[in-house]
C-alpha cells in the first residue's frame, strides 16, 4: 500500500488505493492496474509480495493436471487458438496464453480469479458445438440443487448493479464484448461470451411502482460441457465483481 500514490484516482477501477491493495493481496489485482507503477517496480514489488489464498494451492494443483492433457487435442473442443505447445483463450475482450506447465500469460497480467476458470476450462475438456438454446440454469446439469447460489451470489447483485447504473451498464458490457438484445419478454438484454464456448445472456427487467428490478441469466444448453455447476457459478460471480469495479 505504502508504494500506491494514494490519491484514490479510481483508474484501477477501485474506489480508493487501500481497496486495490487489499484486493493484490488476495490474488483478486495484479499490480500493473495501478498506472502510476512503473513496469520495473510491478516486478521488484510482484516477487515482495506474499499471498496467504486458498487459490494459489487450487492454481498449483489445476497447473499439475494440465501438464497431463495434451493441449493441442483439446484446443478445438473449448474454441481455443493452438500455439506451439500453448493454447491462446479468450476470456471477457482479454487475451491469455496458457502454456504446457501451466503457466499463463497475458500483457495485462492476470488474477487469481482468472487463472483458475482458464485452467478448469482447459481440464474439463469440453467439446462439441453451441445448441444455441437459452436454458436456465437449473436445466443443467445439477444445476436444480445449485441455483439458489446463482441467484444469491450472481443474479441478485447484478441486478442491483444495473438499476444503479442503469445509464452506464450499455457501456460497460459493451467493454466486455457483448452484444445489446432486443427481447420482446425484457427491457434490457446482452449477450456476451464469458469464455470461448461459455456465452451467456442477461435478461432484466426495471422495477415497476412495488415490484422490484428482476434479472435471469440464460446459458446455452451445453454450457455443463465446459465447466462443472459450482465452476460456472464461480465465473459469474467473478464477472459480477468485475462489472462492480469497472463501474466504481
Amino acid at each position: 500500500y505504502k508504494e500506491l500514490p494514494k490519491t484514490n484516482c479510481g483508474k484501477c477501477n477501485y474506489k480508493t488505493c487501500m481497496a486495490f491493495a487489499v484486493s493484490v493481496s488476495r490474488g483478486d489485482e495484479v499490480l500493473s492496474s495501478c498506472p502510476f507503477l512503473e513496469p520495473e517496480r510491478v516486478e521488484e514489488l510482484s516477487k515482495s509480495i506474499k499471498k496467504v489464498d486458498w487459490r494459489e494451492d487450487l492454481i498449483a494443483s489445476l497447473k499439475e493436471e494440465v501438464k497431463n492433457i495434451p493441449l493441442s487435442e483439446v484446443a478445438e473442443g473449448i474454441g481455443a487458438t493452438p500455439l506451439d505447445g500453448a493454447l491462446k483463450i479468450r476470456f471477457l475482450e482479454k487475451d491469455f496464453i496458457v502454456r504446457q506447465d501451466g503457466e499463463i500469460e497475458s500483457g495485462a497480467g492476470s488474477t487469481a480469479w482468472e487463472r483458475i476458470l482458464l485452467l478448469l476450462y482447459i481440464k474439463n475438456r469440453g467439446s462439441g458445438e453451441l445448441s444455441n438454446r437459452w436454458v436456465s440454469f437449473s436445466e443443467l446439469k445439477g444445476g436444480y440443487v445449485k441455483v439458489e447460489g446463482l441467484k444469491k451470489d450472481c443474479e441478485k447483485p447484478l441486478s442491483e448493479i444495473i438499476e444503479k447504473h442503469i445509464d452506464k451498464i450499455d457501456d460497460i458490457f459493451l467493454r466486455l464484448g457483448a452484444e445489446t438484445l432486443k427481447e420482446e419478454n425484457a427491457d434490457k438484454a446482452w449477450k456476451l461470451y464469458l469464455l470461448p464456448k461459455i456465452p451467456i445472456k442477461i435478461l432484466y427487467w426495471h422495477p415497476v411502482e412495488e415490484f422490484p428490478s428482476g434479472i435471469k441469466i440464460l446459458f446455452d444448453s451445453t454450457a455443463d460441457r465446459f465447466l462443472d455447476i459450482e465452476s460456472l457459478i464461480f465465473l459469474c460471480e467473478g464477472f459480477v465483481h468485475k462489472i462492480e469495479h469497472m463501474i466504481d
